[in-house]
């Protein structure tokens, strides 16, 4: 405790400006999925920006997340978030910004950046801040999950280098959690460490939230223990930048004493196993403050030997669960040790008592809440199949440009939406997701009868994909097509359709995700039954997966046998205007 009080009095004379215990301000953090905050029913999916306040004296720092999924440097300001930001911007405040993962280019996507480009979009950061009084900390984007020796991916496209170089024009502070980040992650760190504790990859049962697990989301996003890790080396950064940085600006580094003069003093978090075994999975030693969040993780299987429990370091028993989560870290240095068969017993540690007092975590902005109502009819009332837990019935858009209809058989749920004949129609709807995937799998149902394919637009929150649609050949013909490798965050966005031809586009039916959570805004998420259940016959053709009911029988997309009333011709239309 006395050493960091002395190393804080003498970062305070290194840059001649007195701190203040009492000085209030504000941490403005700015940035995609992985900084985010995320709602508790995606738990333990986090972002840094949600944990960073805990890092903080919070009776000095309010710590408010912008961050929001699917977002680059370009489409944050497009949007008009920036602006929302440079409202509440104060003199003395600070503005994190972390971008890079949804900026690199590949010529797709609208939120992708030429790096020739780049440089513009991050100097408008810098402008806002310089023009409050803030001062701008770059936060350059953590690795991704490459493993063993993998390619560091922002510096390839060199957001890493295009971040320092900003820095050093505008005297703003640089923060390199890339290299944190990629010397463990592919350096020093076993790499099924890091799938397993870092990111967001979860075996079956191990979270409530996640009882099937996650295994098509283990590159980008990450768990709490993984935002933690990344708020740590934040901390470490601040401190370095601070003391080490010629080239930050008289002002800035007022600004950046008075931040890391606010950081909780760090302790010594102690993670072992009484038997040893040096491919054994477990929560590695960490320097943590008080009242963090922490999670102890271990891999029994890796240690070859059944797990007894984790003890703390007054050998009292905590649980028998290999995975112990949702508590906060202790105002002292601790030691945990996980217990196993044929191990001695736990051994006590001498440790110090606890000091909380002066120290409360710093509060963080909630991320963004679900709202707006709907009509229940609209909502998805069946039991979905497990391969597609998540069907919207798309009759109904909240703004489009053509006809909701029930005048052709088959149809699932309230009927299919019918577009104008052409190339300007689109048709919107309000969706939830209480989950996130950097590879989802999207399925479309549709008919048509013609012979000239229909091209359409699909656009999921940020991200937009080619669709090509088929002629089933009639109109009471259904088919469906499917998109790979859509990227879905955990936040309320916008699904739309949107032609490409004067033909419009075809009937639509329905939409399914196959991750569980995706709803329309207002609705609940879909009740899922096991396959085996549905009664589906599967045909795997290439990547794609078809599915057909197993007769001729009335069925729905999902394999279900629909009730006559669902098939019935309605001579009921409804015209949907667009806005």
């Amino acid at each position: 405790m006395k050493g960091v009080f002395r190393f804080l009095i003498a970062a305070a004379v290194f840059v001649g400006v007195a701190v203040s215990d009492s000085t209030s301000f504000k941490v403005h953090v700015i940035g995609d999925s992985t900084v985010c905050n995320y709602k508790d029913n995606a738990y333990p999916q986090t972002g840094w920006g949600q944990i960073l306040g805990s890092f903080f004296d919070g009776s000095r720092v309010q710590v408010v997340n912008y961050a929001i999924g699917g977002r680059s440097s370009k489409t944050f300001v497009q949007e008009g978030r920036l602006d929302e930001v440079k409202k509440n911007l104060q003199k003395g405040d600070i503005m994190m910004v972390q971008f890079g993962h949804n900026d690199r280019y590949f010529g797709s996507k609208p939120r992708e950046v030429p790096f020739d480009s780049l440089g513009y979009w991050l100097q408008q950061y810098a402008d806002v801040a310089k023009g409050a009084g803030a001062t701008l900390v770059y936060v350059t984007p953590m690795n991704m999950n490459m493993g063993a020796n993998g390619r560091n991916i922002f510096t390839e496209y060199n957001v890493v280098g295009k971040m320092e170089e900003l820095a050093k024009k505008n005297g703003a502070v640089y923060v390199n959690l890339n290299a944190k980040s990629y010397n463990a992650y592919s350096k020093s760190w076993d790499p099924a460490y890091v799938s397993r504790y870092q990111f967001k990859m979860f075996l079956k049962g191990e979270y409530p939230n996640y009882p099937d697990g996650v295994t098509n989301d283990g590159t980008t996003h990450f768990q709490e223990s993984g935002s933690i890790a990344h708020c740590q080396w934040i901390a470490e950064e601040l401190e370095s930048a601070l003391k080490n940085e010629s080239y930050i600006s008289a002002d800035n580094k007022a600004n950046l004493t008075q931040l890391v003069s606010a950081l909780k003093p760090r302790y010594a978090f102690t993670v072992k196993a009484n038997i040893s075994n040096s491919k054994g999975l477990i929560t590695h030693n960490q320097q943590l403050p008080g009242g963090a969040p922490f999670t102890l993780h271990v891999s029994p299987g890796s240690f070859g030997k059944k797990f007894v429990g984790w003890y703390d370091d007054d050998c009292n028993k905590l649980s028998v669960d290999s995975n112990y989560y949702g508590k906060k870290t202790l105002y002292r240095a601790a030691t945990y040790t996980a217990v196993f068969d044929g191990g001695p017993a736990c051994q006590p540690t001498s440790h110090g008592e606890e000091n909380p007092s002066g120290n409360p975590t710093s509060s963080s902005s909630e991320g963004p809440e679900s709202s707006g109502s709907i009509d229940p009819k609209l909502c998805f009332d069946g039991t979905a199949d497990a391969a597609w837990p998540s069907p919207i019935d798309m009759a109904n858009p909240e703004v489009g440009d053509g006809w909701t209809e029930a005048n052709h058989e088959g149809f699932t749920g309230q009927g299919f939406f019918n577009f104008d004949n052409s190339a300007y129609s689109t048709a919107t709807y309000n969706v939830t997701s209480d989950q996130s995937a950097s590879n989802a799998r999207v399925m479309i149902r549709y008919s048509f009868q013609g012979n000239t394919d229909r091209d359409m637009k699909l656009t999921v929150d940020n991200g937009e994909y080619d669709v090509t649609f088929k002629s089933t050949g009639s109109w009471d013909k259904w088919d469906t097509v499917y998109i790979n490798d859509v990227w879905v965050d955990a936040l309320d966005f916008k699904v739309k359709l949107a032609s490409a031809s004067a033909d419009g586009g075809p009937n639509i039916d329905m939409i399914a995700f196959d991750m569980k959570g995706v709803y329309r805004t207002g609705c609940k998420p879909a009740k899922v039954e096991n396959d085996q259940e549905t009664g589906l016959a599967r045909s795997v053709l290439g990547s794609k997966i078809t599915l057909f009911p197993a007769n001729k029988k009335s069925f729905n997309a999902l394999g279900r046998r629909v009730p006559d009333s669902k098939t019935n011709r309605l001579q009921k239309s409804v015209r949907i205007y667009s806005k």
